[in-house]
């Protein structure tokens, strides 16, 4: 594939919304489209937009859990790998495999520095309330990477107590791997705290589908580092439940899309994408960062470059156009793709 449109440093439309005759809205943003030898294969607006990976860099943090040894150590299982790397919706099987890393590293609920939450699923969240359960860590989308972050500690010997610290040996050794990743160098990562409270690693877009290229074709990288990634994409392809949780689109687009790519969603939309066929990354940015609008430009992007079948983008068509309902539950209008990669 070649790329055959000019590059651009503004934002294009990637997503409309219509509400009857009329489009109401616009979703401005960015996609690099990269090959995992760094080659740009198609954008729309930057390639190099500078933003933070948020929670699209769980499945990079999730490595220093295989690499520094602590998956071994612990023996943990593939769903308990795959939870480390999710934006999960504290449902029964994410809650009991957070549990169960906590038993295995000898820590305990208190232990987890992400904060009490409620589930990032509406309804879900609803219906926990109304049967009178609280907000816990465990409802925390973040849980399951900080059950990480506590076996890496725990495995080292380092404190556990301030494991957030940007200046924690734990933290700067994230920050390593994930230059590694993204080829860029570790002072060269802008460096903010999270809603969970970790550290968040701002990249330009190109960097960012560069290091998720490589993680879902690793052949480019050290023996250990290409281990630690196809032991991780592994083991969210075999448990895409885990990633998002029922219904969610990072679970369905893992699922449908048969073991061809691993898909990652990062807070105030941002999105990456791993793909085995043709060895691609993908990230892409909403400039208003309105996450629920994201899908969209996700599923439109894999269309074009023609990584899905015809089946595999059916099963996933609920993604590519959503209905624009009131609170009726009435269809108004649908919010749809408004770009093109290639003119």
């Amino acid at each position: 594939m070649n790329v055959n449109k000019d590059m651009s440093t503004r934002p294009e439309i990637l997503v409309n919304v219509t509400r009857g005759a009329l489009i109401e809205s616009r979703h401005y943003g960015h996609i690099s489209v990269v090959d995992n030898k760094g080659v740009i294969i198609a954008s729309v607006g930057d390639p190099f937009y500078r933003t933070y990976m948020r929670s699209a860099a769980k499945p990079l943090q999730t490595m220093a859990v295989v690499l520094s040894g602590a998956a071994d150590r612990f023996q943990l299982s593939e769903s308990e790998l795959a939870v480390m790397s999710a934006s999960h919706y504290g449902e029964p099987c994410h809650q009991e495999a957070v549990r169960s890393i906590l038993v295995k590293i000898g820590c305990k609920l208190e232990d987890l520095l992400c904060a009490s939450a409620y589930s990032i699923n509406h309804d879900y969240a609803i219906k926990e309330a109304l049967k009178g359960n609280n907000n816990s860590p465990l409802y925390n989308d973040c849980s399951g990477k900080h059950a990480g972050m506590l076996a890496v500690c725990k495995h080292k010997g380092w404190d556990t107590s301030n494991y957030l610290n940007e200046d924690h040996p734990l933290q700067k050794y994230i920050v390593e791997i994930i230059a590694m990743m993204c080829d860029v160098k570790p002072d060269e990562i802008n460096i903010a705290t999270d809603g969970c409270g970790a550290p968040v690693h701002g990249i330009p877009l190109y960097n960012m589908a560069l290091a998720f290229a490589r993680f879902a074709n690793p052949d480019e990288l050290g023996q250990q580092e290409a281990k630690a990634c196809q032991r991780i994409y592994d083991a969210m392809v075999k448990n895409p439940i885990m990633i998002s949780g029922v219904e969610g689109f990072c679970t369905q687009l893992i699922k449908h899309a048969n073991g061809k790519l691993i898909g990652k969603v990062g807070a105030e939309a941002v999105y990456v994408v791993g793909i085995k066929k043709y060895r691609l990354g993908v990230a892409i940015k909403l400039e208003d960062g309105n996450l629920s609008r994201i899908a969209p430009a996700v599923v439109q992007t894999l269309k074009e470059l023609k990584v899905l079948d015809d089946q595999e983008l059916n099963n996933l068509s609920q993604f590519l156009v959503i209905e624009n309902k009131n609170k009726h539950g009435n269809v108004v209008g649908e919010i749809f793709p408004g770009f093109a990669l290639w003119t």
